[in-house]
């Protein structure tokens, strides 16, 4: 297994290059599917979703690749993917939670300032998306959003987790992995910024703790899925 250091500069570049590919894919593959095709809008997100995602695991693949790793067993080693130890589950559960908490306190506080001084709440539905509750056989279409969501959570998982924090050296590089993160999330809005601002501190934070990847797949998942099938049900508005 060998795992090459990255500087800032690299970092920041591979961060922000997929942001601007985030932007290019709302501003010209969003709209032309919308555009071209007529079916339940949250497909348009789905489709995007995975031309978006696939190619982080990709990239997360090929960079590890490059450094020499060959063969699944070091590929995954390379990307600090292993089984959890129980000091690293107990990580896990303990940010989970507190993700959950601080992101619940967010909401608190916005119907706070909604009740009191009128302003707009904060929404968990990106700007460019248009979500109504799946009904009937439209619940099918989580069966679409499933290997998405897989992409979406294990691709950025390993690789800005696994491949760049790993790489990354100094005591507090979970800070800077964070801010890049929420760099990446530009695109989806400042309400949705606001709203993720516990689990982009929390996931690095925990990470830099374990260095094991799937404590992040384990906070991600965790917190985006079930939150997602509860808006597309109509549990949660």
């Amino acid at each position: 297994m060998t795992n090459k250091n990255l500087t800032f500069l690299k970092a920041s570049t591979v961060f922000i290059g997929f942001t601007i590919y985030f932007f290019i894919l709302l501003f010209t593959l969003f709209p032309f599917l919308k555009k071209s095709f007529i079916m339940n809008p949250a497909l348009y997100w789905f489709i995007t979703g995975y031309i978006l995602f696939i190619p982080l695991f990709a990239y997360s693949i090929v960079a590890t690749k490059l450094e020499g790793n060959i063969g699944a067993k070091n590929i995954l080693l390379s990307l600090n993917i292993r089984k959890f130890s129980r000091k690293e589950l107990v990580y896990s559960i303990s940010g989970l939670i507190l993700v959950f908490i601080l992101t619940g306190l967010i909401f608190s506080i916005s119907s706070l300032l909604t009740k009191y001084f009128d302003i707009r709440p904060l929404s968990i539905t990106p700007w460019f998306m248009e979500m109504h509750p799946f009904q009937g056989t439209e619940k099918l279409l989580l069966l679409v959003w499933l290997p998405m969501f897989f992409f979406n959570i294990v691709g950025e998982e390993m690789l800005w987790r696994g491949y760049i924090q790993t790489r990354l050296k100094g005591k507090y590089t979970w800070l800077l992995c964070s801010l890049l993160w929420m760099i990446f999330h530009i695109p989806f809005g400042f309400d949705l910024m606001i709203m993720l601002i516990p689990i982009i501190i929390v996931i690095p934070y925990v990470y830099s703790k374990t260095e094991n990847t799937v404590t992040g797949i384990f906070i991600h998942g965790l917190y985006n899925g079930p939150i997602f099938v509860m808006v597309a049900l109509g549990l949660v508005k």
